[in-house]
């Protein structure tokens, strides 16, 4: 999901505590911001962070000067190679800069039926990734490349990965107990920042320091939950909607690092990527505050008189409007990809391009 899918979700999640709400309007609180910060941590950590300290055997690094796809193959290969061997390699791709506003893309793919790495040298694109019209190689020899690899390929979806601005994607290759070559796209994200243990070890570490350091508010006959609780309560559900959420596409998150040592299976609903996934995580989070909002208010006098009326033309309908858009691009992109001759192609495309500019707390 988008960060501010995120950052806005973990506000929701904190709006169902009535005294964060009373909080908020009478003492001019942030507290549910709160939520929403450490909703957009684990993405905020990987990011900002985990990418920086992660090692890869292997860097390729095309020359926009000299551009060739078969070098950009052979240097994949040489981490494939190495998983072959060893049972693990990676391999770090680079963008190709031309100019300030100026790139190179490439794509990649990896035919599992073939067992060959495929890459495709595209035009020159701007920071939008809008192509440049005229600027495609002309050589096919060098635009093109097959390269064939001695191991099985195994991928959980099938996925092409446009190369083109700011950093490029890492791969790791691990070998399975079949025999098959896994790929790994970024193995550095969604591990132990995607994990229900870090959200329980900092809202552990933050209750401590609460418990000591925050005083009872006004009224606390009116609470179930003492005030210092509320910290370390927002921050725990914030982070677990994080990883709720990125459980809904295809890549799937490590649970309980470090007592499991891998990623799980997403359950496959959606890409993190599309319009309409995240409009709809929006929306829902947007209602759910506004409704709590109303009801937990100080004044004692909700505005919403009917929670029936209101959840069925403010929720239900405009859900009930973007599933049907929702799967009508479904199928009109599947019968495209009948049409054409090709499969069609999940991509669960939570990459730097795609997230590492909002990640943080600038969103706000």
């Amino acid at each position: 999901m988008k960060g501010f899918t995120h950052f806005i979700s973990g506000m929701a999640v904190a709006s169902f505590f009535p005294q964060a709400v009373h909080m908020a309007a009478s003492e001019s609180s942030f507290i549910l911001c709160l939520g929403g910060l450490f909703g957009i941590l684990p993405d905020t950590l990987d990011f900002k962070l985990a990418k920086y300290f992660y090692k890869s055997d292997f860097e390729v690094k095309p020359d926009p000067n000299k551009l060739d796809a078969r070098e950009i193959a052979n240097g994949i290969a040489q981490a494939v190679n190495k998983a072959i061997e060893t049972g693990r390699g990676t391999v770090q791709l680079h963008t190709m800069q031309i100019a300030s506003n100026r790139w190179r893309s490439y794509l990649l793919r990896f035919d599992t039926k073939t067992s060959e790495i495929c890459v495709d040298i595209g035009p020159e694109v701007d920071t939008g990734q809008i192509p440049f019209d005229g600027t495609e190689l002309k050589d096919p020899e060098k635009a093109h490349a097959r390269v064939k690899v001695n191991c099985e390929f195994y991928q959980q979806f099938d996925k092409v990965s446009n190369i083109a601005i700011m950093t490029g994607p890492c791969f790791e290759f691990a070998k399975r107990e079949d025999g098959k070559m896994e790929i790994v796209f970024l193995p550095w994200h969604r591990q132990w920042s995607h994990s229900f243990t870090l959200g329980m070890l900092i809202a552990f570490l933050v209750g401590l320091v609460t418990f000591f350091t925050i005083p009872e508010g006004p009224h606390p006959e009116l609470y179930t939950i003492p005030r210092w609780m509320l910290y370390p309560l927002i921050i725990l559900f914030g982070s677990m909607v994080h990883i709720i959420e990125d459980s809904t596409g295809f890549m799937g998150n490590n649970l309980f690092y470090p007592f499991t040592k891998g990623r799980t299976n997403g359950l496959g609903f959606m890409s993190a990527s599309e319009g309409i996934p995240n409009f709809f995580f929006v929306w829902t989070s947007v209602i759910c505050i506004l409704f709590n909002l109303d009801r937990f208010t100080p004044t004692g006098n909700p505005a919403i008189t009917s929670q029936a009326t209101f959840w069925f033309w403010f929720y239900i309908v405009p859900v009930a409007i973007m599933v049907y858009f929702f799967l009508k691009g479904k199928r009109e992109k599947a019968k495209k990809a009948k049409e054409s001759g090709e499969t069609e192609k999940t991509v669960d495309f939570d990459s730097q391009q795609a997230v590492e500019s909002e990640t943080d707390a600038s969103i706000i």
